[in-house]
């Protein structure tokens, strides 16, 4: 459902990790831990109290464009964030690639979890494109008109040049309602959507993939609530990073706290809390 192996051979064809793995042990200050920890999930270090050592690393295979994003991303954004607290203020076209092809890693959950997840019809508000990518799918399979949020204009123009290139699909047979024909897209911090909704009306669903929103906030804006999180922790570790890299808002470091109240569901690596209002919706299995 995820090309974790991609996104692994990614990290690992990167200059930093080629340089540790001729390293036998290393003891690095507590400032740049979240780094070491990010890459002791590959395999390449060994975590041994406050050292690391040499691990056995995976072999590199075929470096596919997922993998080859995920090393550019790795090497401009994450290590500069986790290494010396550096954002990136401005996005070359290759970064801006990267981070495009990036988001394609989630093409086939974002299928499977729309097809499970929702009805069809409805006003749905992406919290967050980045990373998981949710749009077309909400309007060509799930009729959903939607409103799409990002806290950057660059990383959100990629999406807006995409869709507007492509033909929304016509409404399943026997349906009453038509294929969605409006998206829209806002650009706002994560914790300013009340804004958003006084533009647009109550959503009826909200999705929220990895990303640091007010659940409970947002509870008030939104009839249900799909929050998405991965599961794997090298996904985690490396979205994150992504994000505070990026200057976009990251869950909470007791965001499972905010959780706990919530229905929740598996779906390949992923968990899903799901807060619904007036109707009890559980995955197809």
């Amino acid at each position: 459902m995820i090309p974790r192996e991609d996104i692994i051979t990614g990290i690992l064809a990167t200059p930093l990790v080629a340089l540790l793995q001729e390293i036998d042990e290393v003891k690095p200050s507590p400032r740049v831990r979240p780094l070491f920890d990010l890459i002791s999930e590959t395999g390449v270090l060994q975590k041994k109290g406050d050292k690391y050592k040499r691990g056995q690393a995976p072999p590199v295979g075929e470096v596919s464009p997922i993998a080859e994003a995920v090393a550019e991303l790795f090497q401009h954004i994450v290590f500069p964030y986790l290494a010396a607290d550096r954002q990136a203020v401005r996005l070359s076209r290759e970064l801006q690639r990267a981070l495009y092809v990036y988001t394609s890693a989630y093409q086939a959950f974002r299928i499977t979890a729309v097809q499970e997840l929702l009805k069809f019809g409805g006003l749905t508000l992406v919290a967050g494109w980045f990373p998981c990518a949710f749009s077309s799918e909400l309007m060509s399979i799930a009729g959903r008109d939607v409103v799409i949020v990002e806290e950057r204009e660059d990383i959100l123009t990629l999406e807006m040049d995409r869709l507007s290139l492509i033909p929304l699909a016509p409404s399943p047979p026997g349906r009453e309602l038509a294929a969605a024909g409006f998206y829209a897209f806002e650009i706002t911090r994560l914790d300013d959507l009340e804004q958003v909704a006084e533009k647009y009306g109550k959503f009826d669903t909200a999705i929220v993939c990895n990303r640091g929103v007010d659940v409970t906030r947002l509870g008030g804006l939104a009839d249900e609530i799909f929050y998405i999180m991965p599961k794997d922790k090298v996904i985690f570790q490396l979205n994150d990073a992504l994000l505070r890299g990026l200057g976009l808002t990251a869950p909470a470091q007791d965001a499972d706290k905010a959780l706990r109240k919530a229905e929740r569901e598996e779906l390949g690596p992923f968990e899903i809390y799901i807060y619904i209002k007036e109707r009890r919706h559980r995955l197809t299995k």
